[in-house]
C-alpha cells in the first residue's frame, strides 16, 4: 500500500505538485541528511547538502523512472552532492563546523560519572577522527555498510563500482578504521 501511494506521490510532483514533492521529502529528510551528516561530521553541510539533494532531485524528477526505487535514486544524487562537496573542500575544516560531540536525546540512560561522559566523549571523537581520516572512496563504503545497513550489492549498485571493490574498499576502511582505534578496542 505504501509503495502505491509513494507512486501517486512521485506522478503527482512530477506533475508539478509540491505537496506531494514535500511528502516525499518528509518521509526521506531525515535518512539523506544522517547520510550527508555521516559523511561530513558538520551539522551545517549535512543539512545545506540534504536540501541540495532535494532541489536537484526536484529538477530532476523528469529523468526519475517510474518503478524505480525512489529512495535509492534519491540517496545516490545526495552521495553524488556530498563527494563533491568533499572534493572541493580538500578536508579543510572551517572553525566551528566540527561536532565533537554526539548529542544523547534518550532520557532513559542512566547519570553517566564525569570519568564516564570524558570517556564517552574521547571515544566518540576518536571515532569520528578515525572515519574522516579514511580515503572519501573507503568512507562512503564504510557509512554505507554500517550506517545505511546496506548489502554488499547493493552498495556496488548504488556506486556503480563491482561488488568485490566494494569488498576490498570495506576491508581496507576496516583495517585502518581498527588500527585507527586500537588503543579503544
Amino acid at each position: 500500500m505504501e509503495r502505491i501511494d509513494e507512486r501517486k506521490l512521485i506522478s503527482r510532483a512530477k506533475e508539478g505538485d509540491m505537496e506531494a514533492f514535500e511528502a516525499l521529502i518528509r518521509k526521506y529528510g531525515k535518512n539523506i541528511y544522517f547520510l550527508c551528516h555521516g559523511m561530513t561530521h558538520a551539522h551545517q553541510s549535512a543539512d545545506d547538502l540534504s536540501q541540495e539533494t532535494f532541489v536537484k532531485a526536484y529538477f530532476s524528477l523528469d529523468r526519475f523512472k517510474d518503478g524505480m526505487n525512489f529512495y535509492t535514486w534519491i540517496r545516490r544524487i545526495a552521495l553524488n552532492t556530498t563527494l563533491n562537496y568533499l572534493d572541493k573542500r580538500k578536508r579543510e575544516e572551517p572553525l566551528g563546523e566540527r561536532e565533537d560531540r554526539i548529542t544523547h536525546s534518550d532520557s532513559s540512560h542512566r547519570q553517566e560519572s564525569p570519568h564516564e561522559e570524558l570517556q564517552r566523549n574521547q571515544m566518540e571523537r576518536k571515532f569520528k577522527d578515525a572515519l574522516r581520516a579514511l580515503p572519501s572512496d573507503q568512507r562512503i563504503v564504510f557509512i554505507l555498510r554500517t550506517y545505511e545497513n546496506l548489502s554488499y550489492k547493493e552498495i556496488s549498485q548504488t556506486l556503480d563500482i563491482p561488488q568485490g571493490t566494494v569488498m576490498s574498499r570495506l576491508k581496507r576502511a576496516r583495517k585502518k578504521m581498527k588500527t585507527l582505534l586500537s588503543e579503544y578496542l
